[in-house]
C-alpha cells in the first residue's frame, strides 16, 4: 500500500513555494518544503524588497532637494555604503519575519538542498527521496545573461552583475550602465541617478516595450529630464579597461566602473527533469487552476514563465502558490491574470492591469479609451505631484447596453500613488464593473483618487473643466 510522507511537498522557497506550503498547512495538510538558499526567493533578498527601499530613499532626497512649498530648503548628503547596510538589516528581518517564522508557526517541514522532481508524487534531495500525495513546483527563475562578446568575463570579474550580485554589494559603484530596459533597470537607474551615481541605460527598442506606449514615452522623457543618459541600441560588446567596463553599441560607446544586467528572467525548469510540458516562454504550463502536465503535479510562480512570458511578479507568484495549494488539497480556485496588477515602481510609478489598447486593437476587440490628467485633481497641487495621468481602456461593445455601460478591460496609471490605485482598477476587472460604476463612485477628497473618477467621467466630458468633487 503507498504511503506518502506527505500530504503535499513544495519544491521551492520563494514567494510561490512559502505562499503554498502555508496554504497547504492552513487547509490541514502535513506539508514539506525543499529549498536551496535563503528563504523567499527572488523578492525579498535580492527583488522587490531591497529595491524598494533604495527607491524611497532616493526618491526622499530628491523631494527635500527640490522642494515644492516655497520656504523650505534642505541639503541631503547620501552614504551609500550605509543605506545599502540598512538595506540589508530590512531583508533579513523581513526575511525572517514574513518567511522562516511563519513556516515554523504552521510546522511546515523544510528541508534544505536542490531538490529534483523525480515523479508524480517524488522530489528527491541528495539521497533523501519526499513523497506526496500532490506536488508543487515552484523553483522560480533566475536573471537571463544575454550573449554579449566579454560579458561573461566583466561578471566574473566583479564588473559586471545582475540584480543577485548587486543586492550583495557593500557599496555601489560610482557609475553604472544598465543592458536592458525593463522594469529592473528603468526602477534602479532612476533611484541610483537620484542617489548620485552616473547613469546609462542602453536598451533595443523602448523602455518598458511590455507597457504601453503611452506610458513607454513619458518613462523616456522623465529619465532624460533627470540626467539619466538613454542609448537606444543593441549592445554588441563589453570590454574591461583598466578598472573601468566599456560596453560598445551601434552607436558608439559608454564607459562606467559597472555594468548591470537587466535582459529578462529564464524559468528554473532543470530541476524538473524533463517531466513536465514547457510553455512558448519557456516556463511550465498550467491551467487556470495551476495544474500541469502531469496528474498531481502544480506549479506556480515564476517557473510557469511570468505574467504573459514578460512580467515576474511577487503578487502573481503568491497567489498562484495559493491556487495550487487550494487545488492540491481538493478545493476549486482559479488564477486570473487579468486581473493581476503590475507595477513598475518608478517616481511616479507607472500601473496597469488587464488589456492594453495595443492587445485590444491587435486582437480585434477595439477600444474605447479614454484618460484624466492628474494635474485635474486637487491632491496634485497640495502635495507637489501634478504629473501623470489615468487612462481606462473598455470593451467597445459594452457601451451599446442600456444600462450600466462600459465594462473594464484595463487600466493604465501613471501617476503617485499608482501602486494604491491601481488596486481599484484590479477590483473592478475582478468584479466586471464598468465605467459608470466608477462615475457613481465617490472618493475621499483631496486624493489622487478623485483621479479615477476624473477617468471615467472623460467617457461624458472633458475632465479638465469640472469643479472639484463635480460631474
Amino acid at each position: 500500500m503507498y504511503m506518502p510522507n506527505y500530504d503535499v511537498v513544495v519544491l521551492g522557497g520563494g514567494s510561490a513555494g512559502v505562499a503554498a506550503a502555508v496554504k497547504a498547512a492552513q487547509l490541514g495538510a502535513r506539508v514539506a518544503l525543499v529549498n536551496e538558499g535563503p528563504l523567499g526567493g527572488t523578492c525579498v533578498n535580492v527583488g522587490c524588497v531591497p529595491s524598494k527601499f533604495l527607491i524611497r530613499a532616493a526618491g526622499l532626497k530628491r523631494a527635500v532637494e527640490r522642494p515644492y512649498f516655497k520656504g523650505l530648503s534642505a541639503k541631503v548628503e547620501v552614504d551609500l555604503k550605509a543605506l545599502m547596510g540598512h538595506m540589508k538589516e530590512v531583508v533579513a528581518a523581513l526575511r525572517r519575519g514574513k518567511y522562516e517564522e511563519v513556516l515554523q508557526y504552521y510546522d511546515v517541514e523544510v528541508v534544505e538542498g536542490r531538490g529534483v522532481l523525480a515523479g508524480p508524487r517524488t522530489v528527491k534531495v541528495g539521497g533523501l527521496e519526499l513523497t506526496g500525495e500532490k506536488v508543487i513546483v515552484a523553483t522560480g527563475a533566475r536573471p537571463r545573461l544575454p550573449d554579449v562578446p566579454g560579458l561573461r568575463e566583466a561578471v566574473a570579474k566583479g564588473l559586471a552583475f545582475t540584480n543577485e550580485e548587486f543586492f550583495k554589494l557593500d557599496d555601489v559603484p560610482s557609475s553604472v550602465v544598465f543592458i536592458g530596459g525593463g522594469a529592473v533597470a528603468v526602477e534602479l537607474a532612476q533611484a541610483l541617478a537620484r542617489l548620485g551615481v552616473g547613469v546609462a541605460v542602453v536598451y533595443r527598442s523602448a523602455l518598458l516595450k511590455y507597457e504601453e506606449g503611452i506610458a513607454s514615452k513619458f518613462m523616456e522623457e522623465l529619465l532624460a529630464d533627470e540626467g539619466v543618459r538613454l542609448v537606444r541600441a543593441e549592445a554588441s560588446a563589453v570590454e574591461v579597461r583598466g578598472g573601468e567596463v566599456e560596453v560598445r553599441h551601434g552607436e558608439g560607446s559608454v564607459r562606467a566602473e559597472a555594468v548591470f544586467v537587466a535582459a529578462g528572467r529564464i524559468p528554473n525548469v532543470e530541476p524538473l527533469g524533463g517531466l513536465l510540458r514547457l510553455g512558448p516562454h519557456g516556463g511550465v504550463e498550467v491551467n487556470e487552476r495551476m495544474e500541469t502536465s502531469l496528474p498531481g503535479v502544480y506549479a506556480a510562480g515564476d517557473v510557469t514563465g511570468g505574467l504573459g512570458g514578460v512580467r515576474y511578479l511577487e503578487n502573481v507568484a503568491a497567489r498562484q502558490g495559493v491556487v495550487a495549494a487550494v487545488n492540491a488539497m481538493g478545493g476549486r480556485a482559479e488564477f486570473n491574470p487579468l486581473a493581476a496588477p503590475r507595477v513598475v515602481f518608478t517616481d511616479p510609478a507607472i500601473a496597469s492591469v488587464g488589456l492594453r489598447e495595443e492587445d485590444m486593437l491587435r486582437g480585434g476587440i477595439g477600444c474605447r479609451c479614454r484618460l484624466a490628467p492628474v494635474e485635474a485633481v486637487a491632491a496634485g497641487w497640495t502635495r507637489g505631484n501634478t504629473g501623470g495621468f489615468i487612462k481606462i481602456n473598455t470593451y467597445p461593445e459594452t457601451w451599446k447596453v442600456s444600462m450600466k455601460r462600459g465594462k473594464i478591460a484595463g487600466a493604465l496609471v501613471v501617476a503617485p500613488e499608482a501602486e494604491e490605485l491601481i488596486n481599484v482598477f484590479a477590483l473592478a476587472i475582478q468584479l466586471g464593473l464598468t465605467v459608470d460604476d466608477l462615475v457613481e463612485w465617490l472618493p475621499s477628497f483631496p486624493s489622487y483618487g478623485e483621479a479615477v473618477r476624473l477617468a471615467a467621467l472623460a467617457f461624458y466630458t472633458d475632465p479638465t473643466k469640472l469643479s472639484c468633487c463635480g460631474g
